[in-house]
């Protein structure tokens, strides 16, 4: 239970619902300060644009995501809350956001270093992940369940620490006199902890509006937190990417979206499993998003390598597939279809058993 649900006690979806959003527009104003703020920060050291946009800004704009993960294990105790928010992210920012720039900027340019270096090393970073499942799948008694155990965390910690280093190669001179940026540095500086401060109040909000919207539909709290808690906590990333965009910086928005990404796989993720002390992840029910979202990702590269820029029309086929997605999770949500459901994903798994037995037995006769 969070601290808001301890604070207002019983009381109407609606009221649950109007907290929700209005805790996403604390965390919008709070996102805002801090992306603004870690920008003007970054200026005065002199770091450069491709490290703003594919670690710093990155960093700043995942804590909403980082905050969620952080509430759902200390105070609801449940780890799937913030797992779902940040793979229904992953999703939404791989295909909504690129696909929103190219609407509203137009064709957006990318470079090898965004395909080749951020693109494939977030694609890593997903089969990473599924490489942690399977090895909590080894220490469990069955198939449905992954351990994931603090030193999987920490396996994970160290893949983001390897991107960083990939990324921190380039650093412009900075101008100014060192007291002008002390002068700057200390009042940026407050600003940013205050947004730090105001994105807990709004998290705290849109994850109690998560839990009892759940509740009211009788959902797995994991679905809900997959698409409307995402979406809320994904809405500042899609701002400061399109505002990248329109800016001219289209580049950096693109680095941005992978950048945030990795944060939230092998940064901000592997941060509640230790906090958690270890979790138990529901293959059955994760692995399925996460193929989806390794799939989107392919598709993200392979339109972005193409001429090395992401047209109008592909745009609109990143944003026709994230819509598929959401219609799925709905569907799911509300029991209109149950391709999730523990039942179907066992039977699904045990028709995959057989025709491995059977194949091996017509290998080996």
């Amino acid at each position: 239970m969070t601290l808001v649900q301890l604070l207002l006690g019983e009381q109407p979806l609606l009221v649950w619902v109007v907290l929700g959003i209005a805790g996403f527009g604390v965390t919008w104003k709070g996102a805002n300060v801090v992306e603004s703020t870690s920008q003007t920060i970054s200026d005065h050291y002199g770091v450069s644009q491709a490290i703003q946009g594919s670690l710093i800004v990155a960093v700043a704009t995942s804590f909403p995501e980082l905050a969620i993960i952080v509430i759902s294990v200390l105070l609801l105790g449940e780890f799937g809350v913030g797992a779902g928010a940040l793979i229904g992210t992953a999703i939404f920012n791989i295909l909504v956001i690129p696909g929103a720039v190219a609407l509203t900027s137009g064709s957006t340019a990318t470079t090898r270093g965004i395909v080749y270096r951020d693109a494939l090393f977030y694609v890593i970073a997903i089969l990473g992940f599924f490489a942690v499942i399977a090895l909590g799948i080894l220490s469990t008694d069955g198939p449905e369940v992954a351990t994931v155990t603090p030193g999987m965390g920490i396996g994970l910690l160290i893949l983001y620490v390897v991107y960083v280093v990939l990324i921190a190669e380039g650093r412009a001179d900075g101008g100014g006199t060192e007291q002008e940026k002390a002068d700057a540095i200390s009042k940026q500086a407050a600003l940013f902890v205050g947004g730090l401060g105001v994105i807990l109040i709004g998290v705290e909000s849109m994850i109690s509006m998560t839990v009892e919207l759940a509740a009211a539909l009788a959902a797995p709290p994991f679905l809900i937190s997959v698409t409307v808690l995402s979406i809320l906590s994904s809405f500042p990333d899609l701002l400061v990417g399109v505002k990248m965009g329109q800016g001219g910086d289209r580049k950096a928005a693109m680095a941005n979206v992978f950048g945030t990404n990795t944060f939230n796989l092998v940064g901000a993720l592997p941060i509640g499993i230790l906090l958690a002390g270890g979790v138990s992840i529901s293959f059955l029910t994760s692995v399925p998003l996460l193929l989806f979202l390794f799939y989107s990702t392919l598709v993200v590269v392979v339109v972005a390598a193409t001429d090395f820029e992401l047209t109008r029309r592909e745009g609109i086929l990143l944003i026709g597939i994230y819509l598929v997605f959401l219609l799925w999770m709905v569907s799911e949500a509300t029991g209109y279809s149950a391709y999730l459901t523990e039942r179907t994903l066992q039977s699904y798994l045990w028709y995959c058993q057989s025709w491995s037995s059977a194949y091996d037995y017509w290998l080996w006769t």
